[in-house]
């Protein structure tokens, strides 16, 4: 049980959230018929910005006896995790500007990047779950996306939504994470990206 258990954490692991979400994009809204090439250029950068750089700052703060162990157990250890992710995400939304994509692309990426703030401020002074924020961003963002283009996507949801409690029941198992840790990481990384949705969809709107 605790080997699927680690396979399930691994596979939706919090710094891979942003490169699904960008898969998700370019496959179900019109975004789908951009090239090829320029699908890999975006999920590459995606995978880059938010998995590779991250990662490889937090392996270096490993050894270097900064953190204890890779699944930042120790809520003392995150500060600064924290703020390399939310670095990441930013450079990645300094990259695909660049690329001219449009609004509520770039005002979901924020949404992440303030899901990740508000986890820091939490996080001194209780540990919430970074797997739960990074499945309940995805939720949200697909949501909102839904949403902007009238999209019927509640098959996507229900996926979603189980995989949501996968993740849950998974870190429960390693023994990660409190019920309330999960919920709570959940709830907040739904709320914003699901909320930055809807200030993209009152910007286009103006």
């Amino acid at each position: 049980m605790k080997l699927f258990a680690n396979i399930v954490s691994t596979v939706f692991h919090p710094l891979l959230m942003i490169t699904y979400g960008m898969v998700l994009t370019l496959l179900y809204t019109y975004l789908a018929i951009y090239p090829v090439n320029m699908k890999l250029i975006m999920i590459g950068g995606a995978f880059a910005c938010t998995t590779v750089i991250p990662g490889l700052f937090i392996l270096l703060l490993k050894y270097s006896g900064s953190i204890s162990d890779l699944e930042l157990t120790d809520r003392r250890e995150r500060v600064l995790p924290f703020l390399i992710m939310i670095f990441s995400v930013l450079v990645f939304v300094f990259f695909i500007r660049r690329m001219q994509v449009p609004f509520w692309l770039i005002g979901l990426l924020i949404g992440v990047a303030a899901a990740l703030l508000l986890s820091l401020l939490v996080n001194f002074y209780w540990k919430i779950s970074i797997h739960g924020v990074g499945i309940g961003g995805l939720i949200g963002a697909v949501m909102g996306i839904a949403r902007i283009h009238m999209m019927n996507a509640y098959w996507l949801f229900i996926i979603l939504i189980l995989t949501a409690g996968l993740v849950a029941t998974a870190r429960i198992i390693l023994n990660k994470h409190t019920p309330m840790q999960m919920y709570a990481g959940i709830c907040l990384g739904f709320i914003c990206t699901f909320v930055a949705s809807i200030f993209s969809y009152i910007y286009l709107l103006i």
